[in-house]
């Protein structure tokens, strides 16, 4: 768990990293008014008590390029040839594409009613009255809009309702599961009585997609449905190559840690620094989830209020080798940045920043992780070009597969400045329930997934 976040950190998201701390490009969200003025203090005090740490910025042992990292870090003799498994990306089907598209225009497009049979994809009206044993039950009944593929009610009502149409009415004789919520519903044998109302679809036309105001990769306006289609399918394609080039860059870092032998530990004051940018991190994490950090810290990685700060440190430790591994690689390949390469990008980032900020005016902690992220950039290029990367075999594929979401994460990451993927971005928050508040749903793709109205007695556990 440790070292999956340590490669996440490495690269692009090391700045995100920074500007958590500085403040001047953190993401605004909007808290319940209940929660924001408690969570407001408590990052309020937590980053007032790392400010109270920061002793270490005038120290020139904080930072990668301040130090000799072969003082501190032995590279074993075969590093450039990693050997790693990781299965090649394949191209995404006709079905797959599909399925994103259907899933953009749930989150940007309006549904129209149709007069047809319903399919997957449909928003449907819907009467219901549930009865167990002949007998209605308290939240069994209501009116709702269904998404016709979300999951949202117990299996088997939604793929019941398909072929049906407006004015039809149908029994569904289904089974709540054993672990349903409810007890008293639970495991337990039920008949919903369905009425179809009204059936509605997401169309996809030329002027929705004109709507969208996309570019591609040549850069040129996505104007209609078949380029369309075909900007889906190249970033979906992208996104599949970014994903295995993270996997294979995790496994390096990660045989890195393992195999690197470090003479002596890193400096106190690089030990701050990265602690100082993992405090903010998770506090800028815990923030979006409307959480204090211990709470965070306990949810996430089961801290306890006494060993939160203790497990931060640790993340931020191992963070701190790898960049001194990182940094070593840099001086015997000659993979340093040059002091223009460095001057451009801070000349880019402040060009982003909204708060008025100067290249005088920016810190020197700033300026070096922004050095130190084109290094560790072009250390992992190196390394992930110079490989040996063969196909998993026997239960090999069930790692791959259980890290595939933070691949994807971690892959949107690092490709953040690849032009125009607003459209993909929305498609995976609409995927992830844990990201469902970041995404741009249509509302009513937000009820059939979320609402209340249908009453527990439909509604699947998982909603």
């Amino acid at each position: 768990m440790k070292k999956n976040l340590i490669a996440m950190a490495a690269g692009a998201a090391l700045l995100c990293l920074v500007t958590a701390g500085c403040g001047s490009k953190t993401a605004q969200t909007t808290e319940p008014a209940a929660t924001a003025a408690t969570e407001s203090a408590a990052a309020a005090t937590t980053a007032a008590a790392v400010e109270e740490k920061q002793t270490w910025k005038d120290d020139d042992s904080a930072y990668l390029s301040g130090i000799t990292a072969s003082n501190y870090v032995e590279l074993p003799e075969d590093y450039k040839y990693q050997k790693v498994e990781a299965a090649k990306p394949v191209d995404p089907t006709d079905e797959e594409v599909e399925k994103r598209i259907n899933t953009v225009l749930q989150s940007n497009g309006t549904p129209e009613e149709v007069d047809r049979k319903v399919k997957e994809g449909d928003i449907v009206n819907i009467d219901y009255v549930g009865k167990i044993d002949g007998e209605e039950f308290e939240g069994g009944s209501g009116n709702y809009d269904l998404l016709i593929g979300s999951g949202s009610f117990i299996e088997g009502f939604e793929e019941g309702l398909i072929d049906a149409k407006k004015g039809e009415t149908l029994d569904l004789n289904l089974k709540f599961p054993e672990n349903y919520p409810h007890a008293d519903v639970a495991g337990k044998d039920v008949v919903f009585t369905v009425t179809v109302n009204k059936v509605s679809a997401y169309n996809l036309t030329d002027d929705f997609v004109k709507g969208l105001n996309l570019t591609n990769e040549f850069g040129q306006a996505v104007t209609d449905v078949d380029s369309f289609r075909e900007y889906i399918r190249s970033n979906m394609i992208e996104e599949r190559e970014s994903s295995y080039a993270w996997l294979v860059k995790h496994q390096i870092d990660n045989q890195l840690l393992e195999t690197c032998t470090f003479k002596q530990d890193i400096p106190e004051a690089m030990q701050e620094s990265y602690y100082f940018q993992y405090t903010n991190y998770f506090t800028n994490a815990a923030s979006s989830n409307y959480m204090d950090l211990a709470t965070f810290m306990q949810t996430q990685y089961g801290a306890s209020a006494d060993n939160y700060e203790d497990i931060i440190r640790d993340f931020a430790t191992q963070a701190g080798q790898l960049g001194v591994i990182y940094q070593a690689i840099a001086d015997e390949r000659d993979l340093n940045p040059t002091e223009e390469e460095v001057q451009t990008a801070i000349g880019k980032y402040i060009e982003s920043d909204t708060t008025g900020m100067t290249a005088d005016s920016l810190e020197r902690y700033i300026k070096e992780y922004i050095r130190d992220e084109l290094m560790s950039n072009r250390v992992r290029d190196w390394l992930y070009e110079h490989c040996d990367v063969t196909e998993p075999s026997g239960d090999s594929s069930k790692e791959d597969a259980s890290t595939s979401e933070t691949a994807e994460e971690a892959a949107e990451a690092d490709s953040s400045d690849t032009a125009d993927t607003s459209v993909t971005e929305k498609d995976e928050n609409a995927e992830t329930s844990e990201t469902a508040d970041s995404a741009d749903s249509a509302d009513t793709a937000d009820t059939a997934s979320t609402g209340e109205t249908a009453g527990d007695g439909a509604q699947n556990e998982n909603r």
